[in-house]
Order: structure tokens, then sequence, then C-alpha cells
């Protein structure tokens, strides 16, 4: 069990005592001292007044006991915490405290290895930290130096502060059930934050003890084999979303420990670039972690995520496929649409931070999703379109709408202009066809894809923003444990599980105000250099 870290105790001020400090009272002066007839003496007693005063608060001032500093500060207008909170990010340290309504509960390290998940018999142990500084200083980190970098001014997540996201929520379609529903999610997730900072897709260990069902499963694995990392980054997105940091809002220290933890998982990986967060979830794990340190960093500035981020940029650079210019499962493999959006994504949450990103990659990127694109632009699917082969037509390939959606917001992402025909045929399709209920990877991916085109306005936006917003709304669990989570039957639920649902319903209820509008955002209308 770790312990605590000790708040330093400051005594209360002492009661003090005037009589004892304060001078002898002055005696009203005598009717000769006054004496209207005698100006010089009325003159010589005013001056000897003022002296014997002065003297009198200088030794009160110098006897008084020194006063206490407080030992409360507030952020944002937020009433002052009941202790101090310690508020760098001990990236070097790997005791814990947890992070939610409860802040007196203490948090153990696991005994398990960095990458399997904890059990509920869990005991202690010192876990490996990650020297940072040393790796900095490594060539192994480097990112590519084939030309020059770019950096992108300003934030497209100024939404995120509590002013901007009322508005938003008023101007863009939110709800007062809706941002009750993700006060609601948050909570679950905080309450199921391994005691080492992590979480799991298999998410009934620790406080839970099993009374949420539907943890994930992953055929033919041991349960507790599933990725940390992605249920780490999955869980840590929608308080970032929120607005929620290490350095401010409600869920300070769990956020903190979750980032603690998610440095800790990051690895070299022998001669290549960066760290990876590739572990049994692969390039969707990296992705994913890359984009929540790009954003903690973005929102915070806090220089001990810097390294961490970057190095995870660097490692998702050289594992771009160098041919066909996607990525997948493992680096450097033919890509696929699914894992590209996410690398994608988190190169623009790279930029928005201002870390360097390296050009070219656009521009390979562009390349795979050309390929896997039909319907001139409109359509996507999950892998390159066939060749023809000996001159024969190619087999149907039609794309589908979930990879559409995540097809036409890397297009955004990457350049393309709002009056693009492709762009404007394909949201206007995917809106037609609506949210689907179960399917949370599918209206995760729409939400943004039609709030970015929309700008959040207007009737295409209203009807699928009313339906969609809803349907999580009525979907969301609301008695029992439970309470604040998502899972219902739908495509990749089983596997994800009850934690992957709710984290990724989370996200879409947050859409108002996660990032700004894209066409009406410069930050975010850059494009990712080329």
């Amino acid at each position: 069990m770790s312990e605590n870290v000790p708040t330093p105790a400051v005594p209360p001020p002492e009661l003090l005592d005037r009589s004892a400090i304060a001078p002898p009272p002055l005696e009203p002066p005598s009717h000769a001292e006054t004496s209207p007839g005698d100006g010089r003496e009325a003159y010589g007693w005013m001056i000897s007044f003022a002296a014997h005063a002065l003297v009198c608060l200088l030794l009160a001032v110098s006897t008084m006991p020194p006063l206490p500093l407080s030992t409360t500060f507030t952020l944002l207008g937020e009433p002052p915490p009941a202790e101090v909170l310690d508020e760098s990010l001990d990236l070097d340290d790997a005791s814990f405290e947890l992070a939610s309504e409860d802040l007196s509960q203490p948090l153990e390290n696991a005994a398990a290895p960095p990458l399997a998940a904890p059990t509920p018999e869990m005991t202690t142990a010192p876990q490996p930290a990650v020297d940072l500084s040393s790796l900095l200083a490594s060539s192994s980190i480097s990112m590519p130096t084939d030309t020059s970098f770019a950096v992108v001014p300003g934030t497209g997540t100024d939404g995120r502060s509590d002013a901007g996201r009322a508005a938003l929520v008023a101007a863009k379609g939110g709800s007062p059930a809706s941002e009750a529903a993700v006060a609601r999610g948050l909570k679950w997730l905080a309450d199921h934050q391994n005691p080492d900072g992590t979480w799991s897709l298999i998410h009934t260990a620790g406080e839970c003890r099993g009374r949420c069902d539907h943890p994930a499963k992953v055929p033919g694995k041991d349960p507790f084999n599933d990725s940390l990392t992605s249920a780490t980054g999955l869980a840590l997105l929608p308080f970032l979303g929120a607005g929620e940091t290490h350095k401010r809002g409600r869920y300070r220290r769990v956020i903190r420990n979750g980032l603690s933890a998610l440095v800790r998982l990051g690895k070299l990986d022998e001669d290549n670039p960066g760290l990876t967060w590739a572990d049994s979830g692969r390039m969707y794990a990296h992705g994913i972690c890359a984009i929540v340190l790009c954003e903690a960093y973005g929102l915070t500035k806090d220089p001990e995520l810097r390294a961490p981020a970057q190095a995870a940029l660097a490692y998702l650079a050289y594992a771009q496929d160098p041919a066909g210019g996607g990525w997948r499962y493992r680096p450097q493999e033919a890509g696929d649409t699914s894992v590209t959006g996410w690398q994608i994504m988190a190169l623009k949450s790279g930029m928005l931070a201002g870390f360097q990103t390296p050009p070219r990659i656009a521009s390979r990127a562009s390349q795979f999703l050309d390929s896997a694109s039909t319907d001139n632009g409109s359509r996507y699917g999950y892998l390159a379109a066939p060749e023809p082969v000996d001159g024969a037509e190619p087999p149907p390939y039609n794309g589908t709408p979930t990879l559409t959606a995540v097809g036409l917001l890397c297009r955004m992402y990457l350049g393309w202009d709002h009056d693009d025909d492709r762009l404007a045929r394909g949201v206007e399709r995917l809106a037609k066809e609506g949210p689907r209920s179960g399917n949370f990877y599918h209206n995760y991916y729409a939400a943004q894809t039609i709030f970015h085109h929309t700008g959040g306005v207007g009737p295409v936006w209203r009807e699928w923003n009313e339906k969609v917003r809803d349907q999580l709304v009525e979907q969301q669990a609301t008695r029992g444990h439970e309470r604040g989570s998502w899972w219902i039957e739908g495509p990749h639920n089983d596997r994800g599980g009850r934690l992957y649902a709710t984290a990724l319903a989370t996200m879409t209820l947050e859409v108002y105000y996660r990032y700004l509008p894209l066409y009406q955002s410069e930050a975010i209308q850059t494009a990712l250099p080329d």
C-alpha cells in the first residue's frame, strides 16, 4: 500500500493578547497644555503624540506572531479544496492516490506487470519509472529530419472552458439532459479507475467487484491480457473533452494518476523512433494514447507531458506505411481506414498543441485515403480498393457508412475545402442515414463529421443531432453501480465492453465543445503540413 502524500500541517494563528502589546492609555492633556493662549505648547503636544503613536505601532507589529500562509487556492472560481493538491505531474513516482469524489482513499500499486490488468486480489509492488530526460537526449526518439516542421498557432479546444462550453451547448444543440449524461459518464469512468491509475476493458475489478456486467470479451485470449493502454486512453479522452485536466476541474487526481500511468506504459521499440503504446491494442492503442498526451499538454502546457507526447508522435510518424501511406495494426503495415483515422486525429491534436509534425506525412495519408475511397472520394471502405487483374473489372467496392465518416473527417483534417463537392455529398448521405443504435463507433465519427461540416447549425445538423443526442441519453444506465455507463448490443461492443461504449458515448455528447467547428476555427482549419 503506498503512503498518502502528507499535507503539511499549519497551526492555526494564536489568539493575540492585545493588552500585552498595546501602549498605555494616553492621559488626557491638562488645561494648561491646551490653552489657546500658548500655541507653542499645543504644537509641541501634537508632535509628541505623533511620535508616541508611531513607536507604539512599531512595537505592536514587531511583537505579533507570524500569520500562517494560506494552504488553499482557487482554480477559475472553484471553492477552495479541502486539502493541498500537488499540481505537478510526478512521472518518476509510481505511488498514486485515488481521485474521485472521495479523495481520502489511498491507491495501491498493481502487482501485475504494466500491461496486465490488475486483479481484485492484487498486492503492491513498485512500478518502473520512465526516465524521460534521458530519452529526450537520445536520437531514438528524434522526429524525422528530412524536411522542416510546421507549428499551428492557437488552439481548437477553447470551447472546453467553462464559459465556452456553456455557450456552445446552448448554441449547437446540446441540452441539460445531455450535459447531465456527460457528468454521469465521467463519474462512472472515475469510479472504475484501477488502483495503479490505469483503466481496463475488463472493468470488474477494484471497487466495481463485478457489479457492472458486460466487460470486454477477447475471444481466445486471457481476459486480463486486454489492452491497458487502449482502455486508459479511451477513459481519459472524455475527461479532457469536457475541459477537465490534472490542473483544473473536479477530477484532477483521476486524470493526473491516469496520465502518470499512461506515460509509464510507453515502451521503447528497439531502435525505432519515439515511444510506443501499441500493446495488444496495437496501433489503435498508440493513436488513442497519442491523442490523450497531445491534448493534455495542449490544455495545460505542463512541461512534463511534452516529452512523452512528442515521443508518441515520433513513433506514429515512423509507423506510417511508407508505400501506401496508411496505418494498421503493426508499424509500416499496409493501412486500413479505421486505424488510420486515429493516427490522423493524433497528428492534428499534436499540431493544435504546438508540436512539431513532419511534413509529407499528410500527402502519404491522402494517398492512402484515395486508395480506400470510391464514388470519387465521397465513400470509404476498410482497405485499399483491389486493383483490376488482367484487365478484368475490379470487384464491387462501395464502402461503408462508418468508414465513410472516418474518411471524410480525415479529409477535413487534411485540408479539403468546405465547398468540396465530394465532402458535401458524403456528409449529406451520412446525415440522411441517421445515427445507428448500438453502433457507438459509427455515431462518434459521424457526429464529428456532420458537426464540423455544418458548423453545428442548420436543419441537417439539427435533425441528426437531436436523434443521436436523445438516443444516447435514453440508452444510458441510470441505476445501481452501472449508473452513468452505456452498453447495448452492437458492433464491437462485446470486444470493447462497457468501458469502450461509455467512453465513445460520452465523447459523442461532448461534440458541441470538444473541438470548435472546423471551418469556423483558424487553428483547426489549417491543414497538416505537406
